[in-house]
């Protein structure tokens, strides 16, 4: 059997989607939907929600101790405009509120009400908890409106000053326009801070977003450079970011072609990574780890180690998340059971959002290429639903009437 030439995504009419209100339950406890996205949409913690959503719950709990002053050292930010996304396609048109000041009263669970008690005594926090404030707008979507509440910031060589700091760029990188000033804060954190550990975490940023978004591999050597250069303590913490770093090291060792290098990087980030697993024993370390786990597992995959048995690990760390199963059916592709991608693909639609129409996409491709038209045009349809603005969506649709 030949291998098909699959269309990663979709052309768009309109290069912002457009995502319809689709039919759902109005009570969030019968919504489908709401199953899943749960902390994204009132901060009530859910089983079924992915790693990246349930980490709000503990910093909501964080938040809600006026003496607590942690920072959070979990990795995965929001994905601005994905609430937006979600309760379009939930149906939940009564929660959808430009910022999360204007969702109704009546909406507000007690974890919301905390976040916003602490938006509005903002300028009188201390840095950590500006830092926990900042994080849960942004798990929560509403990225621009976390960087207009921060407001431009430089470091300054005081340490709880710069850590702030380095959490604003974080935010910076994850917003849309943004990744040039993110790069200039880590840049600048890399050469002026004197914490080692913050200096290795600004670098690991800086190597992940020169390669990422700026394609550009003299700022990422550059950052690699500095970084190495750091002696980290042999802590939890120092085993996270030296994890964190040398994930990042075998990423630019992929990206230039030195696999023997890439490979040594990654055995590093492994080790650290075994022992971050083993020492974890506050619930928010554990899910600490296992984050840093799934990113490594998806280097793995990338670096097409044993690609199979790594995706079967990754929906096993993160079954929920709408990205692992579309990196499960990219395996399954790259392996050439065309089935099991389309069944992958198709796990990753129902979960709705821009992602989950991409799955749709792939996943009608598949059924294409397998001569099974009518699943191919149910997937279509499906795609349709989730983003109107899919153009080989509409006109596979069309030509098959």
């Amino acid at each position: 059997m030949s291998q098909p030439e699959l269309q990663r995504f979709y052309t768009r009419s309109d290069p912002r989607g457009l995502f319809p209100y689709l039919s759902g339950s109005p009570n969030l406890e019968h919504n489908r939907l709401a199953v899943f996205w749960r902390p994204l949409i009132d901060m009530t913690d859910s089983e079924a929600s992915p790693t990246r959503l349930r980490m709000i719950a503990p910093v909501s709990s964080w938040l809600a101790d006026p003496a607590q002053e942690r920072w959070p050292w979990f990795s995965m930010i929001g994905i601005p405009g994905l609430r937006h996304q979600v309760l379009r396609h939930a149906g939940l048109r009564h929660y959808d509120c430009a910022d999360p000041t204007a969702l109704p009263e009546a909406l507000r669970t007690p974890a919301w009400s905390t976040l916003i008690q602490e938006v509005n005594r903002f300028d009188m926090l201390g840095p950590a908890r500006r830092a926990l404030v900042l994080f849960a707008l942004a798990q929560l979507s509403y990225c621009i409106y976390a960087l207009k509440l921060a407001g431009e910031v430089e470091p300054d060589g005081r340490s709880d000053h710069d850590h702030y700091v380095y959490h604003v760029a974080r935010l910076h990188a994850r917003t849309p326009g943004q990744v040039a000033r993110a790069l200039d804060l880590f840049g600048a954190l890399s050469i002026t801070s004197r914490d080692p550990m913050l200096v290795a975490a600004a670098c690991f940023q800086g190597i992940g977003h020169s390669l990422r978004d700026a394609k550009n591999l003299t700022l990422a050597r550059n950052f690699a450079q500095r970084g190495a250069a750091q002696r980290l303590p042999d802590t939890w913490h120092g085993w996270l970011v030296g994890s964190r770093f040398r994930r990042a090291t075998a990423l630019l060792r992929l990206a230039e072609g030195r696999l023997d290098w890439m490979r040594h990087d990654m055995e590093t980030a492994l080790a650290f990574n075994e022992r971050l697993l083993a020492a974890a024993t506050e619930p928010s370390d554990r899910m600490v780890a296992v984050e840093n786990t799934r990113y490594l597992l998806e280097l793995r995959i990338q670096a097409r180690d044993g690609v199979l048995a790594r995706c079967g690990e990754l929906i096993q760390l993160d079954p929920y998340c709408v990205e692992a199963r579309l990196i499960a059916g990219d395996g399954h592709l790259a392996a050439q059971d065309y089935a099991s991608a389309a069944r992958w693909y198709s796990h990753a639609g129902e979960l709705g959002t821009g992602s989950g129409a991409v799955g749709w996409f792939r996943a009608a491709q598949c059924h294409d290429f397998l001569g099974e038209r009518g699943e191919a045009l149910n997937a279509m349809g499906r795609c349709l639903e989730l983003d109107s603005t899919a153009v080989e969506a509409r006109n596979y649709l069309a030509a098959h009437h």
